[in-house]
């Protein structure tokens, strides 16, 4: 099973799901079926076919096509909410993403998406890991962002379930603690600055850390705990990404 996800249109992507499909076939030696799960704004943009010829030799490739926009419509995103398949989620927060709109009702999506997991009644591991995924996914400036966390803290609060906040607000207060150390010798409000920065990243690393646990072992999560521990937001999120695919840890830290 060969599965493409393309975020933009591409005039070359019907051939090039040809080759990628032949190139599996060639290398493993068994029939191949393709799939491409188109995630673009385009409603133009649906290629299913590819065709060429010369001197009468022929190809004509198809393949079958997920159009995520064919979902943001009342009826079908009704069925999306409703769908207890935790890809729903996923798909609803992909559509959000591409909606480059007013912050504040971005803000309120992502929100409704989060209290959908709770509704659904999904374990805490269930939650931390799409909620990393969402998190990801549909990104806000940076007030809108504290806003949504606010809300959060209270949302969790409310249902006594504090998955999410507690492990950020553990990686928070670490980072607090040491920048206020630091703080001493380079200035209280610099030194607060830092650690607020480093608990978010405290933060990022232990969700991270719970994730290669659950993955890949409790063994091969100490092993490579200093390094996800020291390093900094972009890479956590690129690392966070891989994991969701990756069928080893080399494939993600490396």
């Amino acid at each position: 099973m060969h599965v493409e996800v393309q975020g933009e249109p591409e005039a070359a992507f019907a051939e090039r799901m040809f080759v990628y499909n032949h190139r599996l076939r060639d290398a493993r030696g068994v029939p191949v079926a393709s799939l491409a799960v188109l995630a673009d704004t385009s409603p133009r943009f649906r290629p299913k076919r590819y065709r060429d010829s010369l001197w009468g030799c022929s190809i004509d490739f198809r393949f079958p096509v997920a159009k995520l926009l064919d979902w943001d419509r009342p009826a079908r995103w009704a069925e999306l909410e409703q769908s207890h398949n935790r890809f729903a989620l996923v798909v609803m927060a992909q559509i959000r993403a591409k909606d480059r709109g007013d912050a504040d009702q971005r803000r309120a999506w992502k929100l409704r998406l989060i209290r959908l997991m709770y509704d659904r009644g999904y374990d805490r591991g269930t939650i931390l890991e799409l909620f990393r995924v969402i998190d990801w996914m549909i990104r806000l400036p940076a007030e809108a962002e504290a806003a949504f966390r606010k809300d959060l803290y209270d949302f969790e609060a409310s249902k006594q379930m504090p998955y999410i906040t507690t492990v950020e607000r553990a990686g928070i207060k670490k980072g607090l603690r040491r920048g206020l150390q630091r703080g001493r010798q380079q200035g209280v409000r610099q030194g607060v600055q830092q650690g607020v920065q480093q608990g978010v990243q405290q933060g990022e690393a232990a969700l991270l850390l719970w994730q290669i646990e659950k993955k890949f072992g409790a063994d091969v999560a100490q092993r490579c705990r200093g390094r996800v521990e020291t390093a900094d937001s972009d890479d956590l999120r690129i690392w966070s990404e891989r994991i969701l695919t990756a069928d080893s840890i080399a494939q993600v830290l490396d």
